[in-house]
């Protein structure tokens, strides 16, 4: 996974997702700071063209209910959002077509609503480069604090909301959630001399309360 280059770190395994094994992952989190946080991935992608969640809170196992969502939706368009009971919070939705199957992204999502800069609250990453175009942009009001990092079921690979489950489908590798801070990219990637963007080694980062490394 490092490719050509000066870069030493690997990734040597992922976790495979079907969504027709209805496969996921949940762990409930006791409530910690729910104003900054970073998380980060490397996602190659099976089968598209419906809603696959990455990422998120959520409050039970039906109903329309309160959660958070890291996705890529029907479009194959990275979509990250908080929403409750009704209301979305706070969304972006970037325009970028992530259709290469062939290819692994790298996403980085960082949230510090206490951030006196309203568009800095949230930001998103692909491969290293920071999203600044969007179809649905929306952000949080200052000091905000919604569904992630809450005392809440945190799931990866689907979104346990009855019906509409959002099962990934594809490999997922390096799963990095970051409880405290706001991280940028570079803690988690590097391009390397070829001017491909490469993994880093994640080990040495402050996680945090809730905070975790999935390697694989």
């Amino acid at each position: 996974a490092a490719g050509s280059g000066t870069t030493v770190h690997t990734i040597d395994q992922s976790i495979r997702f079907n969504d027709d094994d209805s496969a996921y992952m949940s762990r409930t989190f006791s409530a910690s700071n729910r104003k900054t946080l970073t998380f980060s991935c490397w996602v190659k992608r099976g089968n598209q063209g419906t809603n696959q969640n990455i990422f998120g809170p959520q409050t039970s196992n039906s109903g329309s209910g309160t959660y958070g969502v890291i996705r890529l939706n029907p479009q194959n368009e990275l979509d990250i959002f908080d929403y409750t009971n009704g209301t979305t919070n706070w969304r972006l939705q970037s325009t970028q077509l992530l259709r290469d199957s062939s290819a692994w992204y790298n996403f980085v999502f960082s949230m510090d609503t206490s951030n006196a800069v309203s568009t800095e609250r949230l930001r998103m990453y692909i491969n290293g480069q920071k999203v600044t175009d969007f179809d649905v942009e929306t952000y949080p009001s200052l000091n905000y604090e919604g569904q992630w990092n809450n005392n809440l079921s945190h799931e990866i690979g689907a979104i346990q909301r009855g019906s509409t489950n959002q099962y990934f489908d594809g490999y997922l590798a390096e799963i990095v959630f970051i409880d405290g801070q706001a991280l940028d990219p570079s803690s988690f990637g590097e391009t390397n001399s070829s001017g491909i963007w490469v993994p880093k080694d994640v080990s040495g980062l402050t996680f945090g309360t809730n905070g975790f490394h999935i390697d694989g």
